[in-house]
C-alpha cells in the first residue's frame, strides 16, 4: 500500500509503532495513550441505516462542553498524547465550536484527524480543515444518489461529491497535489515531520445488504474526484450485515474495486470478520470521550456503559480518570466476545 501509515486512520501496521506502550501494558502499567478520540456531538444531520450510535442522538447532552474540552486537551497534551481523532457519536461538524476546538488542539502540538459524513462542509470550513488536520475520512457509502439516500436518509449525494471536489481543489492549492509513493512513505516522512496543509482525504464505504453492489462504482467516482484512498469494511451487528451468498457477491465486488488501485489512489479493506483469539490489551493507547463527558476504554467499547466506562471528565480530570483503579478494572474486564462485535483495526 502506498499511503503512509501516519496519515491513514486505520491499518494493523500502526501497531508496530506502539512497541513501548505494549511493553508497559504487558508489565502491568497503564501507558500514556497514543491517541485520544472524541465524540464531540450526539447530534447528526443524517439517519443512516445500521448506525450503532443512533441511540445517542436523542440524549439531552448533545455537545461536549468547550471549556471542559480545553481542560482535557491541555491535560493529555502535557502527558504526552500525540494525536486526536474526532468522530461520533453524532456528526462532528455539528459541534458549534469545531473550528476553535481543532485550533486549540493544534496549538498544543497535537495531530488531528476527523471522520465525517462531509455534507456540512463549506468553502471556509474545508480550507481550515485541509490546513489543520492530518487526515479527513468521509463516509462515501454509495455509487448512486438513490442508494445514498436509502443509506443515509438524506438526498445529499450531489452535495457530498461537490464538497469532496472542493477539498481536493483546496489541497492542491496548498501544494498538496498527488505525490509519489516515495513522498508518502513513512520512511521519508515520519510522524514527527507530518506536513499540515496537505491533509490525506479518504473515503469510507460501509458495506451492507443495501449497497454492496455499488462498491466499485463508488471507488471509481472517488478516484475521479481525486481522493487519496477508499477503504471499505462490512457493517456489523445489524440486520443489514451481508452474509451467505450476499457476502460472496460483495467479496467479488470488493475485488473489482481493488483493481482500481494505482500510483495515486488506493482501494483497500476487508469484509472478513475479525478473528479474536484473546481479550484486548491494546485499548489503553486509544480511549474515547463522548459528548456527555463519559470516558471509555475505546470507541469499540462505548456501548457497554457498565463494564467498560472509565469515568467522567466533568467529575474528575483526565489524569485522574486515566490512572485510577476503575480504568484498570475496566481494562481487565474485556473478553474476546466483547472485542469481536465490531472489526477493530488493532486485531
Amino acid at each position: 500500500m502506498d499511503v503512509s501509515i501516519d496519515k491513514v486512520p486505520i491499518g494493523a501496521m500502526k501497531i508496530l509503532s506502539c512497541y513501548r506502550e505494549i511493553q508497559q501494558i504487558l508489565a502491568g502499567k497503564m501507558p500514556v495513550p497514543r491517541t485520544m478520540e472524541f465524540f464531540l456531538s450526539n447530534v447528526c444531520n443524517h439517519a443512516c441505516a445500521g448506525c450503532h450510535s443512533r441511540y445517542m442522538h436523542k440524549d439531552e447532552d448533545q455537545f461536549l462542553d468547550f471549556d471542559i474540552l480545553k481542560e482535557v486537551v491541555t491535560d493529555f497534551a502535557e502527558l504526552g498524547v500525540e494525536g486526536v481523532e474526532i468522530s461520533g457519536g453524532g456528526e462532528p461538524l455539528m459541534y458549534p465550536q469545531i473550528i476553535p476546538a481543532i485550533a486549540y488542539m493544534r496549538a498544543r502540538g497535537l495531530k488531528v484527524g476527523m471522520f465525517t459524513n462531509g455534507t456540512l462542509l463549506t468553502e471556509e470550513l474545508s480550507e481550515f480543515l485541509v490546513e489543520n488536520v492530518l487526515f479527513l475520512r468521509i463516509a462515501f457509502d454509495a455509487g448512486k444518489p438513490a442508494t445514498y439516500k436509502k443509506i443515509h436518509g438524506r438526498d445529499d449525494f450531489g452535495r457530498l461529491t461537490t464538497n469532496l471536489e472542493t477539498l481536493v481543489r483546496l489541497k492542491a492549492k496548498n501544494g498538496g497535489g498527488k505525490s509519489s509513493a516515495a513522498d508518502r512513505s513513512p520512511s521519508v516522512r515520519s510522524s514527527k515531520e507530518a506536513r499540515f496543509g496537505t491533509a490525506t482525504i479518504g473515503a469510507k464505504y460501509l458495506v451492507s445488504t443495501k449497497n454492496w453492489m455499488e462498491l466499485s462504482r463508488a471507488a471509481e467516482r472517488a478516484r475521479e474526484i481525486g481522493l487519496d484512498y477508499l477503504q471499505f469494511k462490512a457493517l456489523r451487528a445489524s440486520k443489514f450485515t451481508p452474509e451467505g451468498e450476499t457476502l460472496k457477491q460483495a467479496e467479488e465486488e470488493a475485488e473489482k474495486a481493488r483493481q482500481l488501485s494505482g500510483k495515486n489512489f488506493q482501494v483497500f479493506g476487508s469484509l472478513e470478520k475479525t478473528k479474536v483469539i484473546g481479550r484486548c490489551f491494546l485499548n489503553p493507547i486509544h480511549p474515547v470521550i463522548d459528548a456527555k463527558g463519559d470516558m471509555y476504554l475505546c470507541a469499540f467499547f462505548h456501548h457497554r456503559t457498565d463494564t467498560h466506562k472509565i469515568g467522567n471528565i466533568y467529575n474528575k480530570s483526565f489524569p485522574e480518570n486515566c490512572y485510577r483503579e476503575r480504568h484498570s478494572k475496566a481494562f481487565r474486564s474485556t473478553t474476546p466476545k466483547d472485542t469481536a462485535v465490531f472489526d477493530c483495526p488493532l486485531h
